[in-house]
């Protein structure tokens, strides 16, 4: 379903959110490994988190993550919807249509052994910086954004294969965490994901990451998939 489609880069794109400590006169190359490398690190993960897509369409919430692979966006815009992962599988509540996608993430690639998806911010981030070149997206680093003394990564696909061709990531340079990423489709279509309130100190309940359809729900196997 194209629905869900839409959907499939968003919690790639949340991953960003996970903090860190600060570094001073960094490398683009030194950004990239010190945000991996602590990612792979994080316990407990809590932001809100602000979507901006086409046409100025607005969704808000909050994200959680527990290691090594827990996931759930619960949103209060539009009210009801949720991203839920325990790891293995990832589930898609749409509302107002009373529709839910359950995606398998342990399926693999023909002859492959690594796996289609993954949820966790460490494996998450690598397989990024992997498919994307990256650079800072000027000399003037860190400066000034958003009332922030930040790094701005600058990322471009290496092979275009739909999804998002172009990601900024914005980096707090003091906290050392992302705080916004701003990606762009082949269409020139931009979505804009602000994260605040980020909290690691965070002890989650497993309670946070159960989903269970409601009776009336039409459940849709696999929808990120073909």
């Amino acid at each position: 379903m194209r629905r869900f489609a839409k959907l499939a880069p968003l919690y790639l794109l949340i991953v960003v959110a996970l903090g860190a400590e600060p570094y001073d006169r960094l490398s683009h190359a030194e950004v990239a490994r010190k945000l991996m490398d602590h990612y792979e690190k994080i316990e407990n993960y809590q932001a809100s988190f602000t979507i901006r897509g086409k046409g100025g369409r607005t969704m808000t919430g909050t994200a959680y993550y527990q290691s090594p692979a827990k996931l759930s966006f619960d949103f209060n815009n539009p009210a009801g919807n949720r991203i839920v992962s325990d790891g293995k599988t990832l589930w898609i509540k749409i509302a107002r249509l009373n529709a839910v996608g359950k995606q398998d993430l342990t399926l693999k690639p023909k002859d492959d052994d690594r796996d289609i998806f993954s949820v966790a911010p460490g494996p998450g981030l690598k397989r990024l910086f992997s498919r994307y070149h990256y650079k800072f997206d000027n000399e003037n680093q860190p400066r000034e954004v958003d009332g922030k003394n930040c790094y701005i990564l600058d990322l471009d696909q290496r092979e275009k294969v739909g999804g998002f061709e172009h990601i900024v990531l914005y980096v707090d340079k003091d906290k050392f965490l992302v705080y916004k990423a701003e990606a762009t489709d082949g269409n020139g279509d931009t979505t804009t994901i602000t994260l605040t309130n980020i909290r690691t100190d965070v002890q989650l309940e497993g309670k946070v990451f159960q989903f269970q359809p409601d009776d009336n729900d039409q459940v849709v196997n696999n929808p990120l998939v073909e």
